[in-house]
């Protein structure tokens, strides 16, 4: 494990030099905490950040080390943030970075964005192996809502639906109700059948109204936000040449803010880097992170 410390700019130390076998230098003005962040590369990492350690600072750092030492290639890096802001900030670092010691790099290429935009470049680009077609349409929750509320009358027949959509007669309110549900399913990768044969009536519910939602969404060619994921754990579980095709493609694996991942990004992630000590490095803001992360070895 290692651990940030705050690092403010005034207090950096003077940058540090190393040369690589083609002749480039890397120079960091990390501190030494971060240094070990920036050049522990292989095998899992777990980095504790709190407020003030510089850690998008480090994972710049990190990110240009891979591809200046280690001559990652753009498709090699796999970079996950949680918000779309946050992934353009790391966009523009590292192109303003790589831009300063005069290297080119195309980073349209890099699999860096929040897991939804990752996934749903994955579903483009091997859609022929997905439920999809061409011209598929994304849901926003608006969207995904008003769509379960046009097709409430396709879950009537449901068993024990009032567990699921609630006892209100508002059909508006009976649709939310459903699509926390259904989205509860989709982001903690629960089996619809096996939901379906449990034993309790409220579960068995949940079940079959995902399943019916689940078909409703194939029949009309559509995504929403919570189940991107969902048909990308799919995708990766059912096709093993997919899943071989990614593993070939992707060296190093970082994870930001790492205790806000949900149970299907953990799936997705060990689907993908595998359990062998993978290069993966997961960075979290309090020790939290300590008790989900286990394979970390400094």
């Amino acid at each position: 494990m290692t651990r940030l410390v705050p690092n403010p700019s005034h207090h950096r130390p003077a940058p540090m030099v190393g040369s690589t076998d083609s002749g480039m230098m890397f120079s960091t003005k990390a501190n030494p905490e971060q240094r070990q962040a920036i050049e522990t590369t292989e095998g899992p990492l777990l980095i504790i950040a709190g407020p003030g350690s510089g850690k998008t600072f480090t994972l710049v750092e990190r990110i240009v080390y891979l591809i200046t030492e280690k001559g990652a290639e753009p498709e090699s890096l796999f970079v996950v943030t949680f918000t779309d802001k946050a992934a353009q900030e790391l966009v523009t670092r590292i192109s303003n970075r790589l831009h300063e010691i005069g290297v080119r790099f195309n980073l349209n290429e890099m699999y860096l964005g929040t897991f939804h935009s990752i996934c749903l470049r994955w579903l483009r680009d091997y859609r022929e192996f997905t439920r999809l077609k061409r011209n598929f349409t994304l849901m926003d929750q608006f969207d995904q809502q008003y769509f379960i509320y046009q097709q409430l009358s396709e879950f009537a027949d449901v068993p024990g639906l009032e567990h699921v959509a609630g006892a209100t007669h508002n059909p508006w309110y009976r649709s939310e109700a459903l699509l926390k549900w259904i989205n509860t399913v989709a982001e903690e990768a629960l089996d619809t059948e096996t939901l379906i044969e449990a034993d309790h009536e409220e579960v068995r519910a949940l079940g079959h109204c995902a399943r019916i939602y689940h078909h409703l969404l194939a029949e009309a060619n559509a995504l929403d936000f919570s189940t991107i994921q969902f048909e990308a754990l799919k995708l990766l579980r059912s096709h093993p040449e997919v899943r071989a095709e990614l593993q070939a493609k992707i060296d190093y694996f970082m994870v930001d803010e790492y205790q806000d991942t949900n149970t299907i990004q953990e799936l997705i992630l060990t689907e993908l880097a595998g359990d062998e000590k993978p290069n993966l490095c997961v960075v979290g803001d309090d020790d939290q992170g300590l008790y989900r992360f286990r394979r970390a070895t400094i």
